[in-house]
């Protein structure tokens, strides 16, 4: 799959949007359900990590899609490091239609 969801630091005109920048892609508007906190432990305390809830609101963010992402995966994981996981999700897009999609979301403190 080539399609990466993101809602964070990741997305366009943020503090890490370089990172796919440099991967270079398509970027469209959309969203998934779920609840975003605030991770309160660990190396990347005080940064937005997603719970995802088909009964929870939205969270708007981006769908990042490229075929480089498939020898990028590594990199990401790397980056996003122990507090987060990468799960399939379905993506809402601005069009009304819906895709699946990498993205990821807070590690259970259970997992550590």
């Amino acid at each position: 799959m080539n399609r990466l969801f993101v809602y964070g630091t990741l997305c366009p005109n943020r503090e890490n949007a370089h990172i796919l920048g440099e991967i270079g892609g398509d970027w469209q508007s959309a969203t998934v359900h779920g609840t975003i906190h605030i991770l309160d432990w660990g190396p990347d305390q005080g940064l937005p990590a997603i719970v995802l809830n088909d009964l929870d609101p939205v969270v708007d963010g981006y769908l990042f899609s490229t075929e480089k992402l498939a020898q990028n995966w590594q990199m990401l994981d790397d980056f996003e490091g122990e507090q987060y996981q990468r799960i399939e999700v379905q993506v809402y897009l601005s069009n009304g239609t819906t895709t699946s999609a990498w993205t990821y979301v807070m590690k259970s403190q259970v997992q550590r």
